[in-house]
């Protein structure tokens, strides 16, 4: 039969909600009988309510007890028809939830009343049940029941007192049941109210029915819990509640557990997790007041993620006058002006050029001082008071605009912020688009900044709100992205132009390097997937900077590059036009591929792989120990030494002693930096004893057992071996050492040198000179007795690509006065290994230039 309670299990479609239900749910009766030994036994009664109830016998005298003695004669023939063994299973069968069955029926009271109730029958594995085992629950429908029929009646029993949904005291009725057992004594009794986090947000996302599911699994919880402890339990609206229970810490924070073990398996115990306040109950103040007292704590305790059971202190008192002390100076400041906005530019992360900006509420008191927003936004939003706010800045942001391009200047966008509760209150479309025509300003002047919090608080007409701004020609962005919960389910639905990035990611701790990066390049990749374009809030320092920059993310808006600023200073600013980019915030098609798409579509081959990936290996790195795990053909081909398969293992016994040191230090970088790696160049010995030349990029991948796993791609930038032998030969011959410098896009040079024939003279073999000059040593361990202007020279030729020529002075090995004369010469490399080649030899004079 399609009765109440059927149609809530079927609407909650959940096995284990509805058996959590049945056990917790405040039922009167519950019978279990088993068909095969014709036996029942009661599991639960409740005394002194209905007429002719047996404990325990035969089926045969349960049936005969409940058809003869209980049903009203209208009910009769369902009820056998239903009971009969007989047709018992044909009914279960033909259920819509598999194994349950729900039927309505009059009972006969003690005092000789009738009373509506519902029967709720279970059977089958489905129930964890035997075969021939049956469980029968009865729940007092009669209130509802009346209503429904229209009976106006006046019942001798009826629970008019209770709520339907949880089966607990209304009000009113709580009210008088506290003062009734309390009386007026404190007897150490305590009130407890109990709020659920956004149960309006759980009741759209699981519907209706299973937050009345979990508001009677509550209310029967409760129940159950206050009379054991000798208390009582009434629900007062919504997804509030109110108990009274002797005040035991250890009994209230095993209920605390029991209501948020109900929400998290029914629910997301993140999102909802329930609060509670409790008031102690002093024999002197009326009991009206110490509810008040219960749900102030109550409200204080929801502010905390972390505590959530707070016991009241007049404190909070202070707290809540300090809050209408914000309220009344706010709506001063409102009427003498003290409300303004700042302006925080948003910039292109490559080269810091202004794209827009957004407009942020500051407080500023007569003496200078500004109020930080932290402290009256949260009370503003609290007392509904955030809109009001958020109108004057709107239009305060559209003026400026107006007088600024009346000035005669390029204008760029501001976004200005949009909460929930403005959403809610006012329509947006219509107030945005007044404001703009009424300042004449164009739609995409102005952007719409709406929280992410603001999208899962109603949905519904959020995603129509944003609709309609676009459909207006309004620019949309998602703020806080990835601070919510349901961020990427909104994103399925919703369309808006811009994400902001939450700051909080660019907080890399080392310890989290690895799942921070993921979760960007995440956010990142499904935005270009989806053509938004993505600023990133928060952005404090260079390498935060170059991090998003290498990710792809086009624009930043943090401390890095400026703070939020008053009008005037940022119109300075934007005056210049070598600081503004007007070509806004937008998303290119067009942008770096995903080595994803090669992988999964295009390559066709392990040999077109590796012909892209170029020579590359995998290193493992232990104590000192470096050795090559895996590697591809062409690293095979790159190294090209007979005793390859030899060498993989401790390859340090094959580089020269300085290199076995740097080969660590790159390793070192490279797990420290994992998005950039580390490069360097690094030498091998090979079978006759000469030295080949590879430039080296290193990544750290992960850890396994004691040792880290790094990729490496190499380059081998050995010349040919004709070219070795005549380098070999002019090595022996020449007064004169030989450098190739290189230099870097970020501006930084590398140095290898080539041989070194001075190596007497400075007291520094090649491998030795090599190290000081890419070890940045080169001021301290070369030209320490040199001018630094010379320097200063040296490097203004190296960045203008000019040659050079100058006289260096130096200590020889014994420390004697030794002067070098060093010539560079810019190269044009096809391959790109080298800048310059660098000649230095003894100086004929000792003077500097």
């Amino acid at each position: 039969m399609n009765t109440g309670l059927f149609r809530l299990f079927q609407a909650a479609d959940r096995h284990e909600a509805i058996v959590d239900y049945l056990d917790n749910s405040s039922y009167d009766e519950l019978i279990e009988f088993d068909l095969k030994n014709d036996r029942f036994t009661k599991l639960f009664h409740t005394t002194k309510k209905y007429s002719s109830f047996l404990t325990e016998g035969s089926y045969k005298e349960l049936f005969v007890s409940l058809s003869e003695l209980s049903l009203h004669p209208d009910d009769k023939g369902r009820f056998c028809d239903l009971m009969d063994p007989v047709t018992l299973r044909f009914h279960l069968q033909g259920s819509g939830i598999e194994g349950l069955l729900c039927d309505e029926f009059r009972f006969r009271l003690l005092n000789e009343s009738w009373c509506w109730v519902e029967l709720v029958l279970v059977s089958g594995s489905f129930w964890d049940l035997p075969d021939d085992v049956y469980r029968i629950y009865i729940y007092d429908i009669h209130s509802r029941k009346t209503r429904e029929l229209g009976l106006n009646e006046a019942f001798l029993y009826s629970d008019n007192n209770r709520n339907e949904t949880t089966g607990l005291l209304r009000k009113k009725v709580f009210i008088k049941e506290v003062e009734k057992l309390t009386g007026g004594v404190a007897a150490n009794w305590c009130l407890i109210a109990i709020d659920i986090d956004n149960f309006k947000l759980y009741d759209e996302w699981y519907g209706h029915s299973s937050g009345d599911l979990l508001m009677a699994q509550i209310g029967a919880k409760l129940k159950e819990s206050t009379e054991a402890l000798g208390g009582t339990a009434g629900y007062f609206g919504q997804d509030d509640f109110c108990l009274l229970i002797p005040f035991d810490k250890a009994a209230i924070d095993d209920l605390y557990a029991e209501i948020a073990a109900l929400v998290s398996v029914n629910g997301n115990d993140t999102g909802f997790k329930p609060a509670f306040g409790v008031s102690i109950i002093d024999g002197e103040s009326k009991i009206a007041d110490m509810i008040d007292r219960a749900f102030l704590s109550v409200r204080v305790a929801k502010q905390s993620y972390r505590r959530r059971i707070r016991l009241f202190d007049p404190g909070m008192y202070t707290q809540e006058d300090a809050e209408y002390r914000i309220l009344a100076d706010f709506m001063q400041a409102m009427k003498k002006q003290e409300i303004t906005f700042y302006l925080q530019p948003q910039c292109r992360a490559s080269n810091g050029k202004i794209v827009g900006a957004e407009a942020l509420c500051r407080w500023i008191l007569p003496d200078g001082s500004i109020v930080p927003p932290d402290r009256f936004i949260p009370v503003l939003e609290k007392h509904g008071l955030i809109t009001d706010l958020d109108l004057y800045i709107w239009e305060e942001v559209c003026k400026w605009q107006w007088q600024w391009i009346n000035k005669g200047n390029t204008p760029l966008p501001v976004s200005v912020n949009v909460s929930a509760t403005d959403i809610m209150n006012v329509n947006l479309t219509e107030v945005l688009t007044d404001l703009t025509a009424r300042y004449r300003l164009s739609h995409d002047l102005i952007k719409i900044e709406i929280t992410e919090s603001a999208y899962s608080s109603n949905a519904t007409v959020v995603k129509n709100s944003v609709h309609e701004l676009r459909e207006k020609g309004f620019t949309v962005l998602m703020d806080d992205f990835g601070s919510g919960y349901s961020t990427l389910n909104m994103l399925k639905t919703l369309s808006v132009d811009v994400i902001k990035l939450d700051a909080q990611f660019l907080n890399i701790d080392e310890n989290d390097s690895k799942k921070s990066i993921q979760i960007i390049e995440s956010v990142s990749s499904m935005a270009k997937a989806l053509g938004l374009p993505i600023i990133v809030e928060g952005v404090e320092s260079e390498e935060q900077r170059k991090f998003l920059h290498d990710l792809g993310c086009r624009y930043i808006q943090g401390y890095y590059f400026y703070r939020p600023m008053e009008t005037k200073k940022y119109e300075e600013l934007i005056a210049d036009h070598n600081n503004i980019d007007t070509s806004g915030i937008t998303f290119k098609a067009n942008q770096q591929f995903q080595l994803r798409e090669i992988l999964d579509n295009n390559v066709y081959s392990d040999t077109m792989l590796n012909n892209i990936l170029g020579p590359c290996a995998f290193y493992s790195w232990h104590g000192e120990t470096v050795d090559i795990i895996r590697f591809n053909e062409q690293f095979y081909e790159a190294v090209d030494v007979p005793d390859f398969m030899e060498r993989l293992d401790n390859i340090n016994r094959f580089m020269p002693p300085l290199d076995i040191d740097r080969i660590q230090l790159l390793l070192r970088q490279a797990k420290e930096d994992r998005l950039n790696g580390s490069t360097g160049i690094l030498h091998f010995y090979k079978t006759d004893g000469t030295l080949t030349t590879f430039y080296m990029r290193f990544y750290y991948l992960r850890r396994e057992e004691d040792r880290d796993i790094f990729y490496g791609a190499v380059q081998n930038i050995t010349r040919l071996s004709t070219l070795e032998k005549q380098i070999m030969l002019l090595s022996r011959f020449s007064a004169e050492t030989i450098i190739f410098l290189t230099r870097k896009p970020d501006g930084n040079v590398s140095f290898a040198v080539l041989f070194n024939a001075l190596e007497k003279e400075i007291g520094m073999t090649r491998e030795q000179l090599e190290t000081v000059l890419n070890e940045k040593d080169f001021y301290n361990r070369i030209g320490f007795e040199n001018p630094h202007s010379v320097f200063e020279r040296l490097l203004d030729h190296i960045h203008k690509s000019e040659s050079f020529e100058a006289n260096l002075n130096i200590k020889d090995a014994e420390g004697n006065p030794l002067s070098l004369r060093a010539y560079g010469n810019y190269v044009v490399d096809d391959i790109d290994s080298m800048d310059y080649i660098i000649t230095i030899r003894k100086a004929t004079t000792g003077a500097v230039e």
